[in-house]
């Protein structure tokens, strides 16, 4: 499956050069309806997943089209995306530290398809089931 926000999330982050957060990503793409027709409207935890998972599968994407194509250096984290020159000290062939089981689930199209809202309640669940940090 093709990526239908993929040129938009490259264009989003061509004009912010020094940096977005998903947040402000999504937000981009919201304003330009793009999730409408991809099962990422409306309310519920189900469509956030959905526009979150388009999100990051065109920032995965991207992260190894633009290492090869344009020698440039895609940082992704939820708070924190960047697109920038590689740094000079890095050799040609050294790629930068990436997370493969991240960029594997997400490039992964039947987690898009096959996860469900009760999927979704039950990630939030394990998620509040975690310690938290010391104050």
């Amino acid at each position: 499956m093709v990526n239908p926000v993929l040129p938009q999330v490259l264009a989003v982050l061509r004009a912010h050069p020094d940096g977005i957060s998903e947040y402000r990503l999504m937000k981009a793409l919201d304003r330009q309806r793009l999730f409408e027709e991809q099962q990422g409207a409306g309310p519920g935890l189900l469509p956030l997943y959905r526009k979150h998972f388009l999100i990051m599968n065109a920032l995965y994407d991207l992260q190894d089209i633009l290492w090869q194509e344009e020698n440039r250096v895609l940082e992704i984290s939820p708070l924190h995306i960047e697109l920038h020159e590689r740094q000079r000290a890095e050799a040609p062939e050294q790629e930068p530290e990436w997370y493969p089981q991240l960029a594997e689930y997400y490039l992964d199209w039947n987690e898009y398809r096959d996860t469900t809202a009760e999927d979704i309640d039950r990630m939030m669940a394990a998620l509040n089931d975690k310690p938290s940090l010391p104050h």
